[in-house]
């Protein structure tokens, strides 16, 4: 099993994948402060120690470490980390979720629905997720992957990704997403970059989510900052946080209620006499 083993994240090929969820953070040279610096050399080194401890605790569990190396076997492509699948695991077993809807098939798919046959063993209803894939051949090599004791918790929808908006942002989505009262989502694709241009964008779906629930929505959201930034201007970032160690945005819970709209442009505080202007962007929350 390799540092980081299958899992859904950016696509570059129909055949293999790579996440910067694996990789140590990098920026441009030259442009950052020796704080900025030894803030990110910080991080990094958190980041490390928090992968090896979640790789031990997977190991630990034989049973879900068996069912992840199995399906990760032959594969040549690397995705989300030992700590995204803890993660995921850790969640689905405290807060038991009935519908969960995962944006991008892979390693994940295991994950999940091995702690929803958990929750089930321990007497609560059975779960289902709900796994999306855009690329054919990718969604090909999972199923023939995924174990076969796990099939009756997922199902597996293949659908081809479009542009979407909410407001002023542009997004992808998956045009077939199924009407489910989803109650927790794991957002790591469709691949962000556009269909029709090639722009790169946010993932829309767990806003689409979000937006037609009057029950609660829990989100975790795989490391993409554009999406991480438009989820915090529009839900606010006590309800979007972002973990800087793990790589993660920790959303929820959050209804419809919790959208935000631009109400109004109100730019009299931006403004500077002297020196350049910085226009913000002000989302105004939605009233009962």
């Amino acid at each position: 099993m390799a540092r980081a083993i299958g899992g859904a994240g950016a696509t570059t090929t129909a055949s293999e994948r790579r996440s910067p969820q694996a990789a140590p953070l990098r920026f441009q040279d030259g442009v950052l402060g020796p704080a900025t610096r030894l803030r990110v050399f910080l991080i990094s080194r958190a980041t490390a120690l928090y992968e090896r401890r979640a790789e031990a605790a997977l190991r630990r569990h034989v049973e879900l470490w068996r069912l992840v190396e199995a399906a990760a076997a032959g594969n040549a492509v690397t995705g989300v980390s030992f700590g995204d699948y803890l993660t995921l695991y850790r969640f689905v077993r405290r807060h038991r979720p009935r519908e969960i809807l995962e944006c991008g098939t892979g390693l994940s798919t295991v994950v999940l629905a091995q702690a929803l046959r958990e929750n089930e063993r321990d007497g609560f209803p059975r779960g289902r997720v709900t796994s999306m894939e855009d690329v054919p051949h990718w969604m090909e090599n999972a199923r023939a992957r995924f174990p076969a004791e796990l099939a009756p918790y997922v199902d597996f929808v293949l659908s081809e990704k479009v542009d979407g908006f909410y407001k002023c942002f542009r997004g992808v989505r998956y045009a077939a997403l199924p009407d489910r009262p989803y109650d927790f989502v794991f957002s790591d694709g469709p691949e962000r970059h556009s269909p029709v241009n090639g722009d790169k964008l946010f993932n829309l779906d767990l806003l689409e989510v979000v937006r037609r629930s009057d029950t609660p929505v829990w989100g975790i959201v795989d490391d993409h900052y554009l999406t991480a930034y438009v989820l915090q201007k529009v839900l606010g970032p006590e309800k979007a946080r972002y973990s800087a160690i793990r790589k993660l945005l920790f959303v929820g819970p959050v209804t419809r209620e919790d959208v935000g709209f631009l109400r109004r442009e109100n730019f009299a505080p931006d403004l500077r006499l002297l020196g350049p202007t910085r226009f913000r962007l002000r989302f105004a929350r939605r009233r009962p």
